[in-house]
């Protein structure tokens, strides 16, 4: 596969009910690392774990590729972005969780998080909660994550069908997140990618007011990553904006420079 480089772009905004702002993501053009969440708490408690979450992972990325090192197997395996990434997250869960030990305010404070971390051709994914990663390829939609939620577990039992879910009243309960337990299963995977792809990362307040094909539609008719990205947190808006809506974007362009070869060599080389 030819070189590519990620044309990156991302927005958080309050939506039109809420007082605060839970949400918070980071984009790391230089280590090709992208991540949203979504925090959930009392007082401030949300805001809180959703910054953490995002600065924890961005700070242990950057260790982790300043290091040079070989991440280890611990027994996980995956590609070495896969387990770099896990370790970043699982770093995030422990600040997190040791945080909210030590604040009462904060006890119980959670957050969702998806992330994505570029390698050479592909991007490693990893997953907790309901905040989701969407791949937009030669115009289709398709959804990389599955949602840690009550109504998701029902889908996937067949108790209940998609439609249902998006209706149900249990939609905001979610059976696995950052930060509330001393461990938490990430799910991760990797997916390879071409130039034109777009990945789009957000969390669910704009899942709860636009519909895939609505989402699918904005991303086809989007000149930019910034076309993109401010026209669905707008739609978001428009339609109601329940809950804080986070979306970031992230482009697969040709570069004949080969950039994310350059990357994966400096970071062979422990550059």
């Amino acid at each position: 596969m030819s070189g590519v480089t990620l044309e990156l772009s991302g927005k958080t905004d309050p939506g039109c009910v809420r007082d605060r702002n839970e949400d918070s993501m980071a984009l790391a053009p230089d280590i090709g690392l992208l991540v949203v969440a979504d925090g959930m708490g009392g007082h401030n408690a949300g805001e809180v774990a959703s910054s953490l979450a995002t600065g924890t992972i961005l700070e242990s990325a950057r260790k982790e590729f300043s290091s040079g090192e070989e991440p280890p197997q611990d027994g996980g395996g995956g590609s070495p972005a896969m387990r770099r990434l896990d370790r970043c997250i699982q770093a995030a869960n422990a600040v997190i969780f040791e945080r909210a030990q030590a604040v009462a305010k904060q006890h119980g404070m959670g957050t969702t998080v998806v992330a994505i971390l570029a390698s050479e051709g592909s991007v490693a994914v990893g997953h907790v909660g309901d905040s989701r990663l969407y791949l937009w390829r030669g115009g289709t939609l398709q959804a990389l994550t599955e949602d840690h939620s009550l109504v998701m577990d029902q889908v996937r039992h067949g108790l209940i069908t998609r439609e249902q879910a998006e209706k149900s009243s249990f939609h905001n309960i979610l059976t696995r997140a950052l930060g509330t337990e001393e461990s938490v299963r990430v799910d991760m995977a990797e997916h390879p990618v071409v130039p034109g792809d777009i990945l789009l990362l957000c969390s669910d307040g704009l899942t709860k007011m636009l519909k895939d094909d609505a989402i699918a539609q904005v991303l086809a008719g989007a000149p930019s990553p910034d076309a993109a990205v401010e026209t669905l947190v707008a739609e978001a808006r428009r339609l109601g904006g329940l809950d804080n809506v986070t979306v970031a974007i992230a482009k697969v362009a040709a570069d004949r420079g080969g950039w994310l070869r350059r990357l994966a060599r400096m970071v062979k080389r422990g550059r």
